[in-house]
């Protein structure tokens, strides 16, 4: 199955933009931050090929898959990759704790007229969705927000609503690494002040969950639910700033919630 990496651009969320110009302080801003919007849009050099090489990743792991009915995006964001994603699965669920990312994503993928993609506001540590109800979950980017002891409910939820045979495709940045902090810091303050500033002012409207999971302890959160079939590290093995694995539910353990 060949699917075309289909990402939307900053045309397709002009009100987003808008609020990534005004004050670094307003709380619109740094909730678009923990967005990843920022990211998206705003980043430049090294940092923004390692943030758009990972959803060619994901993509590759999906080809690997094959046909999918039902997919999970879990923590969508603003839905930057369902435009991908909506050609991998006849359905597409996208899910956030966040009502205004998801009214960002809904606006976008009304513009972009993405029909086979609903919209779901909740709590991965407490995911009220159906048993066996997905073939194939996507997650990037989004672990390493999730609590270190909460990171194993998170899994036995993943587990339970995915089909008996189903996937996790999962990426998230080596935060227990030295490098990554020095590359993270080097990169907002050369190629993103403002928001580099925004971050440190204590008086700002709103404050971002921030990562408090690292790689080690995401990675055995998912060995303890899943079976490892692929890993793959970017840049690299020597420099290991983000992982991305492919997992596949061990039937050998049984999810209990």
């Amino acid at each position: 199955m060949s699917i075309v990496l289909r990402l939307p651009e900053k045309k397709d969320y002009s009100k987003i933009i808008k609020i990534l110009k005004k004050s670094p302080n307003s709380k619109e801003y740094h909730q678009l931050v923990e967005a990843s919007a920022s990211a998206y849009f705003e980043t430049k050099g090294p940092a923004k090929w390692l943030f758009m090489k990972r959803f060619q990743v994901a993509k590759e792991f999906l080809e690997k898959i094959g046909p999918v009915k039902q997919l999970l995006d879990a923590g969508t964001g603003i839905g930057f990759f369902l435009p991908t994603l909506s050609q991998a699965a006849n359905q597409v669920t996208g899910f956030d704790y966040a009502k205004h990312t998801l009214r960002y994503a809904q606006m976008m993928c009304k513009k972009l007229r993405i029909k086979n993609v609903s919209f779901v506001q909740g709590d991965l540590t407490k995911l009220l969705l159906k048993k066996n109800q997905f073939d194939v979950i996507v997650t990037l980017s989004v672990l390493e927000h999730i609590p270190p002891k909460k990171l194993a409910i998170v899994m036995k939820h993943f587990k339970r609503v995915l089909m008996p045979e189903g996937y996790l495709i999962a990426g998230y940045p080596n935060e227990g690494s030295w490098l990554f902090k020095l590359i993270q810091q080097m990169e907002r303050i050369i190629m993103r002040p403002k928001i580099f500033k925004s971050l440190k002012n204590e008086d700002r409207n709103y404050k971002p969950l921030g990562h408090v999971a690292n790689l080690k302890e995401i990675d055995e959160a998912i060995k303890k639910e899943f079976e490892v079939v692929e890993y793959l590290s970017l840049p690299g093995k020597l420099f290991k700033l983000y992982g991305l694995s492919l997992n596949r539910v061990n039937q050998s353990m049984t999810a209990s919630i």
